[in-house]
């Protein structure tokens, strides 16, 4: 028969194998829920996590960390073990949290946009970084103290026993200036007498002065009530309506002389044309004013060398043994580089211009049209028909090169039967208003230096 030790002994081993055989089971028991799924999360840093580190969505535990793992010898991944019943969107992130102040390690996942595709078994979850870390906050306590003594340590040795240190120094020139300030407090008093003194002085001046102002304030106003009475010139100007008329007036009047002289425009020019049947060259110089810009008044100076002949006829008798004969001679003179004149009056119409007057000392009318940078130029003058003569006819075109300097070209005295007929060409320059006042403005400059 079995004695009651033994069978205390039995007991107690069976005791032992049930407990070994339940802490094995709890040991290796998952806490993830039968066909769950796994996914995957590559993190900068695994510090603390360990295989079976929980899962949690919104605190709740979803599942744990199966395996960590390398990922391209820099970062870690780690394998997620998540139940089946836990529905991930695609982008979904995941975090290492810290729990409470022991810092215990969770995986924490937040979840993505609802309705978008979800996420498969072996798929992967962003990484979102480390949020709560207790060792983070400990290193930076750990820096924060270093820095700390740092500044202790400057400030220990700002304010050291050695008496040169800046600390004494500060000290030491407050001391000498209280004992400064002490020294001197009779020139202090004195300065403040002083300072009572002028007061005073400065009290009396104005008092003085006061009677001074309310005199002259007197006298201003008594100008001006007799200027609001109208006596004496100034009250006559500023209270007779006709004086007033009458100024305004001549004010109007000056304004409109001044601003019809300011739109007056001014165009100076020179031009020389080269005759190729005689080979000479014919000068121009010519000066336009416009009132307005669709009236002028143009004048030229002319250089020719070779000008049409000044026609004369002179009758003599001449008697012969009684006889009497009557002689006629006609003469032509040329005067090698005359100079002849044009006087012009021109009006605008739209692209034409239409002009007459004195040209080259003849009468003579012209048609002129511009474009753009091109343009015609007809003249007819000296309608003498004596001695074979035809009205002189004269066909150019211009075309601007730059606003100053333009090319001419054309034929001269078209229809002469003198063998006048002739063909030019040539070049001019021409300075228009704001030109020819910056050229007289530098022409006054250079003739006050001299004087």
């Amino acid at each position: 028969m079995m004695s009651s030790e033994t069978k205390v002994g039995i007991f107690a081993l069976c005791a032992l194998v049930i407990i070994g055989f339940i802490t094995l089971k709890i040991g290796s028991r998952s806490f993830v829920a039968a066909g769950g799924y796994e996914v995957s999360v590559v993190v900068d840093n695994a510090i603390g996590v360990r295989p079976k580190t929980p899962v949690e969505i919104a605190g709740i535990r979803v599942g744990q960390v199966k395996e960590i793992g390398l990922e391209e010898s820099r970062k870690a991944k780690l394998t997620l073990l998540l139940n089946k019943d836990v529905n991930l969107p695609v982008d979904s992130v995941a975090r290492i949290r810290s729990k409470g102040f022991l810092g215990e390690i969770v995986i924490e996942i937040v979840p993505g946009t609802e309705g978008v595709q979800s996420l498969a078994d072996g798929g992967a979850l962003n990484f979102s970084g480390q949020s709560g870390d207790i060792n983070m906050l400990m290193t930076q306590f750990s820096s924060i103290a270093n820095d700390i003594k740092a500044v202790s340590a400057q400030l220990r040795d700002v304010a050291g026993t050695d008496r040169n240190s800046p600390m004494w120094q500060i000290v030491n020139n407050l001391q000498t200036f209280t004992q400064t300030l002490a020294n001197n407090q009779a020139n202090f008093n004195k300065m403040a007498g002083n300072l009572a003194e002028l007061t005073e002085a400065l009290k009396g001046t104005i008092v003085k002065s006061r009677e001074n102002v309310e005199d002259s304030l007197k006298r201003i106003a008594s100008i001006t009530q007799k200027v609001d009475e109208g006596k004496g010139t100034i009250g006559k100007l500023v209270n007779d309506d006709a004086t007033v008329n009458k100024l305004n007036e001549a004010v109007d009047n000056l304004n409109s002389t001044l601003g019809n002289i300011k739109t007056i425009e001014t165009e100076i020019g020179y031009h020389a044309e080269y005759l190729g049947h005689t080979k000479e060259f014919k000068n121009y110089v010519n000066l336009t004013i416009r009132p307005k810009p669709d009236k002028a008044f143009i004048f030229d100076f002319v250089q020719n060398t070779n000008p049409s002949p000044d026609r004369s006829t002179n009758t003599s008798t001449i008697s012969t043994g009684g006889t009497s004969t009557t002689v006629t001679t006609n003469t032509a003179t040329v005067n090698q580089n005359q100079f002849r004149f044009s006087a012009q009056l021109a009006k605008s119409f739209y692209d034409f211009t239409v002009r007459g007057g004195v040209i080259e000392s003849r009468g003579g009318v012209g048609l002129d049209y511009a474009k753009g940078p091109a343009g015609l130029q007809f003249s007819a003058y000296d309608f003498q028909t004596q001695y074979d003569q035809r009205t002189h006819l004269k066909l150019a075109g211009t075309v601007n090169v730059t606003k100053n300097l333009f090319l001419i070209g054309g034929g001269d005295d078209l229809i002469s039967q003198l063998g006048r007929r002739n063909w030019f060409m040539g070049a001019g320059i021409r300075l228009v208003d704001e030109d020819v006042k910056s050229l007289i403005g530098t022409a006054g400059g250079i003739s006050s230096v001299k004087r």
